[in-house]
């Protein structure tokens, strides 16, 4: 395996471990995968049946676009459509992330536009979707298309009473991503409970701070801090 490939699996297994870390883990739910770099038609997938904390290089399975499984040993998520059809449309994107982020998934029921209150949701500014044809998983390559089609060229969606999808042109800027909208939907959820927000940032200065904060050198240097305490953790554990 080249160097490349090596780095980029090396960020995928960090990424599923930060969004562990970050409470985005639902037992053995949750997914991320990355675009294998010297073959745009195939990628990384966190396997089926292991917990994101679990995910370990070897573990990695790789697959097409047709969603079909080409090595590894383990077993394929059923919602795999939800990766294949995403990068059939946005060759710009190399790494997606689906979780069941609580918050996230509380707030999608709200039928509620998220507001950029705090920073995080000038991330989010430019819009939102919200994918509401089912609850029920991305199991058919048909939804899958039309997950793609929703998020269009947006970073990020939320499925209906389900769970978040982002994307990014690295893993570390989809990860992020996922981190910053459950924080987004976390934060609204505050301000419902205290009455309701009655001031946020307007839309003009919430694409100035978005383009300032979030840049990609933003979002590596955050992935590094989260990888780093992933890693105290697991030395205090041991």
């Amino acid at each position: 395996m080249d160097r490349e490939t090596l780095y980029w699996i090396e960020r995928l297994v960090d990424g599923c471990k930060v969004l562990s870390w970050d409470g985005q883990g639902d037992l053995i739910s949750g997914h991320v995968s990355c675009r294998a770099p010297a073959q745009s038609d195939r990628f990384y997938l966190k396997p089926s049946r292991f917990g994101l904390e679990e995910i370990d290089a070897a573990q990695l399975i790789e697959v097409n676009l047709e969603g079909e499984k080409v090595a590894g040993e383990l077993g394929l998520h059923n919602e795999v459509f939800i990766h294949t059809e995403i990068y059939r449309v946005r060759p710009d994107v190399r790494c997606v992330v689906h979780t069941h982020a609580p918050h996230a998934v509380a707030f999608s029921s709200t039928g509620r536009p998220l507001l950029p209150i705090g920073h995080e949701g000038t991330l989010f500014a430019d819009g939102l979707p919200v994918f509401s044809e089912t609850t029920d998983g991305i199991v058919t390559r048909e939804r899958g298309e039309k997950v793609a089609a929703l998020l269009g060229e947006h970073r990020a969606l939320l499925l209906q009473n389900h769970g978040l999808v982002t994307v990014g042109a690295t893993v570390e800027e989809a990860v992020m991503t996922a981190v910053w909208l459950e924080k987004a939907c976390r934060l609204q959820m505050i301000a419902y409970a205290m009455g309701g927000p009655t001031r946020w940032t307007d839309p003009a200065e919430a694409e100035i701070k978005r383009r300032r904060i979030y840049t990609p050198e933003a979002m590596r240097n955050a992935f590094a801090y989260c990888v780093r305490k992933v890693r105290e953790a697991q030395a205090r554990d041991r």
